[in-house]
C-alpha cells in the first residue's frame, strides 16, 4: 500500500482525520514570488479557506474571479506607490472586495496607499497573516449586519477627540492636524486613538497588541514599535523630543507631555 494512503487509513482509524469545513471563503492571492506564500497558503486552507494563487493579476484569469478577499505581495516593489497601482487596475467588481496588501517596512515607513489600506508587514508569521484575514472579514460581516439602510447617528463629543493641535474625526476615522488631513493606516489611526483615550496613561505593548491587533494574535510585541515609528514620521513627531507620542523604556507609549 502506498505510504500516502497509509498515513491516511492510520489517520482515520485514530481518529485524526481533519475536519470537513461546512462553509469556506474564496481568497485570491497574488505574488510575484508565490514560492514564499506557501506557508500562509496552507494556514489558510487548514482554516476553512480555498487559496488561489497567481503571479499576476490579469483580468483574463484571476481578474474573472469572485473572491471574499484579495491579498496582494507588493512587499518587492519598487513602484513609488505600489498599492495605488493595484487599486488602478482592479476590475470594478472587485473595487469592494476588502483586499490586504503584503509590504515591507520601507514601504509602511514612508506610507502606501491612501491611508485606508489594509497592510501587513511581510515577510510575517503565516498565523499574523492568518489574524489579518480574519478581521478583516469580521469587520466586512459586522458592516453588512449593521445594514446600509440606518441613518448615521448624530455626531456627539464622543465622536470627535482632541490632543494639542490634533482633530480625531471617529465617525469618519480621520485626522486632522491645524485643519490639514493627515492620512493614517487603519493600524496607524487606532494605535492614536487609543494613546488618546488613555489621556496620558501608559500603555504597554501587551496592552496595545490585545487592543489593536487582537488577543489572538501570535507575532511579537516589536510590530507596536514598527506601527509607532510610522505614525510617528507622518505626524512629523521626533522620538527623542517627542511632541505627541513618547517612549516610556522597557514598557510602551503614552501621549507627551
Amino acid at each position: 500500500m502506498p505510504k500516502q494512503a497509509e498515513e491516511i487509513m492510520a489517520g482515520s482509524l485514530s481518529g485524526t482525520m481533519p475536519e470537513v469545513c461546512e462553509m469556506t471563503k474564496r481568497i485570491i492571492m497574488v505574488s510575484p514570488f508565490p514560492g514564499r506564500m506557501h506557508e500562509l497558503m496552507r494556514t489558510l486552507m487548514e482554516s476553512c479557506f480555498d487559496v488561489l494563487v497567481f503571479h499576476r493579476w490579469e483580468h483574463t484569469e484571476a481578474g474573472a474571479l469572485q473572491a471574499d478577499l484579495l491579498i496582494f505581495d507588493v512587499s518587492g516593489s519598487e513602484a513609488e506607490d505600489p498599492v495605488g497601482a493595484f487599486r488602478e487596475n482592479l476590475h470594478p467588481v472587485h473595487a469592494e472586495v476588502p483586499t490586504l496588501f503584503l509590504v515591507d517596512e520601507r514601504m509602511l515607513a514612508g506610507g502606501v496607499g491612501d491611508g485606508a489600506e489594509e497592510l501587513l508587514v511581510w515577510p510575517a508569521r503565516p498565523h499574523e497573516g492568518l489574524h489579518h484575514v480574519r478581521r478583516i472579514l469580521r469587520s466586512v460581516s459586522a458592516r453588512e449586519a449593521e445594514g446600509l439602510e440606518s441613518p448615521p447617528p448624530a455626531e456627539s463629543s464622543r465622536d470627535r477627540l482632541i490632543f494639542k493641535d490634533l482633530g480625531i474625526d471617529r465617525r469618519r476615522m480621520t485626522v486632522h492636524r491645524s485643519g490639514a488631513r493627515i492620512d493614517l493606516t487603519k493600524t496607524e489611526y487606532e494605535l492614536l486613538v487609543r494613546l488618546i483615550e488613555g489621556q496620558g496613561a501608559v500603555r504597554t505593548r501587551e496592552d496595545l497588541l490585545n487592543i489593536v491587533w487582537g488577543t489572538q494574535y501570535f507575532g511579537g510585541s516589536n510590530v507596536v514599535d514598527v506601527h509607532v515609528k510610522s505614525l510617528r514620521k507622518k505626524l512629523g513627531d521626533n522620538a527623542a523630543k517627542p511632541h505627541y507620542v513618547a517612549t516610556v523604556r522597557g514598557v510602551g507609549y503614552r501621549l507627551a507631555d
